[in-house]
């Protein structure tokens, strides 16, 4: 039966992805991931590092995660099986541990702080009722004050009718000149989990994993060089205008587009979007 590395490897190479490409995907460092590959457990942080790694890998590369694990726990058994199962339970014990006394810790923060927040409740309502006093006391009694001290408003004297004066009509608006864009505005739409790195005149404007259902906008772009992990998990707009699929569910897709008087370009294609 092929091992771990080589069930690894052989998916890597089907999907002809670097190293590099994988590490920036996932975050794993290289020398972990040609470990993985070696089935060099000693060369990983730990066993619960190693199942984490082996789950993101496999992920990455579409294969199955639960047989990778299967496999990875036999191949660490051996003959001191009981001694690593033994370790790796107090290496996720440890975890559990740290992760429990942060809530706890976050808890006791949360309480300490309840009764200030109760105090700023109370001082808000009674700011509010001394203004809403104010404002009743002006009203009462400082305007019923100036009443009172109103000189009698003199007689109405009756304006005389006057000539109708003609008033020429008002010319028309002039017609609303049409708004030119200078820029790209770059719209984005998951419908799968979807990693991706988005460059504007090769500086980085955002690199991270989008997933089903998000919606991200990026205004005021000049050339776009973008670069999906899966191409059929997005759609995306320019300027309002959509644009068809990029690739397949899973492909690996880099596009380019650019800008200029007005006019949104294709570069892989020279062709013209609007």
């Amino acid at each position: 039966m092929e091992g771990i590395g080589g069930i690894l490897r052989d998916a890597r190479e089907r999907k002809n992805a670097t190293f590099e490409q994988i590490e920036d995907a996932t975050k794993i460092k290289k020398r972990y991931l040609q470990a993985l590959e070696h089935e060099e457990w000693d060369q990983l942080p730990g066993q619960v590092y190693a199942k984490g790694f082996l789950r993101t890998y496999a992920r990455y590369l579409g294969l199955d995660e639960q047989p990778i694990n299967e496999l990875y726990a036999l191949s660490v058994s051996g003959k001191d099986g009981k001694a690593s199962a033994a370790a790796l339970a107090q290496e996720e014990r440890q975890l559990k541990g740290k992760t429990k006394k942060k809530q706890r810790e976050m808890k006791e923060v949360d309480l300490h702080n309840k009764p200030k927040i109760k105090m700023i409740y109370i001082l808000c309502f009674l700011s509010v009722l001394v203004l809403l006093f104010c404002v009743w006391a002006y009203q009462n009694y400082h305007l019923d004050e100036t009443e009172a001290e109103r000189p009698a408003s003199p007689p109405i004297i009756q304006p005389q009718p006057q000539q109708p004066v003609y008033v020429p009509p008002p010319e028309p608006d002039p017609e609303p000149t049409p708004v030119i864009p200078t820029s790209m505005t770059l719209s984005l739409t998951a419908t799968e989990a979807c990693w991706l790195r988005l460059r504007d005149n090769g500086d980085l404007v955002y690199e991270n994993t989008m997933r089903s259902g998000d919606t991200l906008e990026f205004p005021e772009l000049e050339r776009i060089e973008l670069l999906l992990g899966n191409a059929g998990g997005v759609t995306l707009a320019i300027n309002g205008l959509e644009l068809p699929s990029l690739g397949r569910s899973g492909q690996v897709v880099t596009k380019r587009y650019s800008f200029a008087e007005g006019v949104m370009y294709d570069d892989d294609t020279g062709e013209a979007l609007s």
